[in-house]
């Protein structure tokens, strides 16, 4: 390196130190491609879906496949499969099954309202798929703060004002938007009997008042409007605050800017956007969700890397059993994983027609008749049982703050503040 290069590398780091503070979770390398980097994956199925025209409903079955259910397992593997973590989180994974009741429960109040000739039969039933799809929106909202705390006490600003106003600018924008979307959007509608998408907002026209154009406003359209101004005050808070810090020679935590930069536009845009409009929910959810599952391997795998890699192999697995074995090499993880769990349930989804891409059947989303059930009623059930249990499982086993051993194999215990 010359003396100028030098110099420059030098001087990029003192402007970097007199502004920014720059903790990463993992390293900056591993931060910016799996934490952050990652939403660029979500941009991927964007591009697939509106430029090439792809299958989504293939896309969505390589996809759940090869990434959503080995992250669905990966919180197994923590569990379920640690030796010593099954022994003492013992009556957490014994209570959470509990949660594979619900879908059962929602089938059989539709059947006894049926039985009864009660016209609203269906509504149980979709009630239950209603909430398993909110409660992963929620699950996905909920690990971007997870992520967003952690760079928090990385870089000294848990329990500031300034992690206050990080978390209403992150849950506003992402979940403020997702109103706006599931009030447009054709499947969403259909779920609750409204006819078919509406469109972005009309434009003002010539002469119009604001009033006027305010009135002539369709309910949706003064949804959409409100989610705006929102949304709008949250990023212009978020904005001159930070502006205020640099002013008064405060450091920000730089990879928080970082990660929200990125994980923002994603949502803003997929929500707002007409492009949405026209395809399934589907292709949302794997476009918001594909990065998601990224983060989150790559999490779990960080943390099985310091807990499991601390002694030999073999007093690992002495220790914890089958996870640590699994531990030992990524590529083995992961097709374990896929081999083991993906392929046989999504398989076996292929065999009874519940995916039409690979079986003929009934397209993706039908409702089932309760009066003339498949087995596809009770598929339904048993995967959505799963992602309830992650989702629940997950809201409980992810609390560095009330786990000393967890902040250690996250290597966050050095900040010494709650999470």
């Amino acid at each position: 390196m010359s003396a100028i290069e030098h110099e420059n590398v030098h001087g990029t780091g003192r402007i970097l130190d007199r502004f920014f503070t720059v903790n990463w979770v993992f390293s900056a390398p591993r931060d910016l491609v799996f934490l952050i980097g990652s939403v660029l994956a979500g941009w991927a199925v964007f591009g697939i879906y509106l430029l090439l025209g792809w299958n989504m409903i293939l896309v969505w079955l390589i996809w759940v496949i090869v990434l959503d259910t080995p992250h669905f397992f990966a919180t197994y593997s923590r569990t379920y499969l640690d030796r010593q973590a099954r022994q003492e989180m013992r009556p957490l994974l014994i209570a959470s099954l509990g949660v594979f009741l619900v879908g059962p429960l929602a089938l059989v109040l539709s059947y006894g309202l049926h039985g009864v000739g009660a016209s609203f039969y269906m509504i149980p039933w979709s009630l239950f798929l209603i909430g398993v799809s909110l409660w992963a929106y929620w699950h996905i909202t909920r690990q971007h703060y997870g992520i967003l705390r952690l760079y928090h006490r990385k870089n000294g600003e848990w329990g500031t004002l300034d992690a206050r106003i990080d978390a209403w600018v992150l849950y506003g924008c992402l979940l403020i938007p997702f109103l706006a979307l599931i009030a447009r959007h054709p499947s969403a509608r259909g779920r609750v009997g409204l006819p078919e998408a509406v469109p972005w907002l009309p434009g003002l026209a010539e002469g119009q008042s604001v009033v006027s154009y305010l009135v002539a406003l369709r309910w949706e359209h003064m949804v959409v409007l409100a989610t705006l101004v929102c949304v709008a005050v949250l990023l212009t808070v978020f904005v001159a605050r930070q502006v205020y810090r640099i002013a008064n020679g405060e450091r920000i935590a730089l990879p928080k800017l970082l990660f929200l930069s990125a994980v923002l536009p994603l949502h803003l845009y997929m929500c707002y956007s007409d492009h949405m409009l026209a395809t399934g929910l589907l292709t949302f959810t794997v476009i918001v969700t594909i990065y998601h599952d990224i983060q989150y391997l790559a999490i779990v795998w960080f943390y099985n890397q310091n807990r499991y890699g601390q002694e030999t192999p073999e007093a690992s697995k002495r220790t914890f059993g089958f996870a640590a074995v699994l531990s030992r090499n990524f590529l083995l993880y992961l097709g374990f994983a896929i081999v083991a769990v993906s392929l046989p349930v999504w398989g076996l989804g292929c065999l009874i027609n519940r995916i039409p891409v690979c079986a003929s059947g009934p397209v993706w989303g039908t409702e089932t008749i309760l009066d003339t059930t498949t087995w596809i009623a009770f598929y339904v059930i048993f995967t959505s049982g799963f992602q309830m249990h992650h989702y629940l499982l997950d809201q409980y086993i992810w609390r560095p703050g009330k786990d000393r051993r967890l902040r250690e194999d996250l290597k966050i215990e050095e900040t010494g503040a709650p999470a």
